[in-house]
């Protein structure tokens, strides 16, 4: 499949997460609960495919720790501060705040491949953020003293994924997506059960209405599971760069979204933000750096 339309349906995909993630909790689960479900779904989805299909072996003295790392950067931490910052702002700031994830993906893919960013990519990259943020405040939803703390943690979210997509794009070269997710999953289970076991042990699953079961499902399914693996095989094929900077299609698939549902209104401005950020994003995947990674094998 091509890897740009790979890239949009992840993106589409998130952009669903942002509106229905806020129906789930704090109301019917917490963070901790509904992040540990998520790596735990995963974790066994990901061991399952690795066993009936062709298993690569790790070779665990040389990237045992990278994995473990890319498992805390990219599953449990990256996850747990997403949600947990989703319990405490609108789910319009968390768009807006995500948009920072290309810029610090182009940072620090640039220091790793030792490239200065030229001045139409960087000009790309900062017209798409502004135009998203244009766009997202359309909606009035503001930063507010009582959305600090979720901005912030979301914030810091969006560094933790740009560290995991920089990072794992040299394990992407060694292993297949399967066999990387299978293990990075694993690491971030471990690293989120302490929390999540006790907040899904407390958890009153008898009250949840099936409506907002079908929303976890997708979740568990889509959003833990297939966005995973889809971005894994992005990253291999495209680099971090340019699966990062789809990032900001996003919030305007979301915002897309809303308009179709009819939970907010189409307005002149609204389709000129769309059309620049759509431009923008064209223009930078067309500057994005191109990694040249030697292929090593497992051991």
């Amino acid at each position: 499949m091509n890897v740009h339309i790979v890239l949009f349906l992840v993106s589409l995909f998130y952009g669903i997460l942002f509106s229905w993630a806020g129906e789930i909790m704090p109301k019917y689960l917490n963070a901790e609960a509904l992040v540990w479900m998520r790596i735990s779904f995963a974790t066994l989805a990901f061991h399952i495919i690795g066993f009936i299909g062709k298993t690569v072996k790790i070779n665990w003295k040389k990237h045992g720790l990278e994995l473990a790392i890319c498992g805390f950067f990219g599953t449990s931490a990256n996850m747990y501060l997403f949600f947990k910052g989703l319990q405490t702002t609108f789910p319009i700031n968390a768009a807006v705040l995500m948009l920072a994830t290309p810029l610090f993906v182009a940072l620090f893919d640039h220091l790793r491949l030792k490239i200065t960013p030229n001045w139409s990519f960087s000009l790309s990259l900062l017209i798409a953020a502004g135009a998203c943020y244009k766009l997202l405040t359309e909606s009035h939803h503001t930063f507010t003293k009582e959305t600090l703390t979720g901005d912030f943690l979301v914030f810091v979210n969006a560094i933790f994924y740009a560290i995991y997509l920089v990072r794992i794009k040299k394990l992407t070269a060694i292993y297949p997506p399967v066999t990387l997710n299978r293990w990075t999953f694993s690491f971030g289970l471990l690293f989120m059960s302490p929390l999540g076991i006790m907040a899904v042990a407390e958890s009153n699953f008898t009250q949840i209405p099936e409506p907002i079961w079908g929303k976890i499902i997708y979740i568990l399914v889509v959003m833990s599971f297939l966005v995973y693996f889809m971005n894994a095989y992005a990253v291999k094929v495209a680099g971090p760069t340019l699966t990062g900077i789809y990032i900001y299609l996003q919030p305007l698939l979301a915002t897309l979204i809303a308009f179709i549902l009819q939970t907010d209104s189409v307005s002149f401005m609204k389709i000129f933000w769309i059309l620049l950020v759509l431009a923008a994003t064209f223009y930078a995947t067309r500057n994005s750096p191109k990694a040249k990674i030697d292929v090593a094998t497992p051991d």
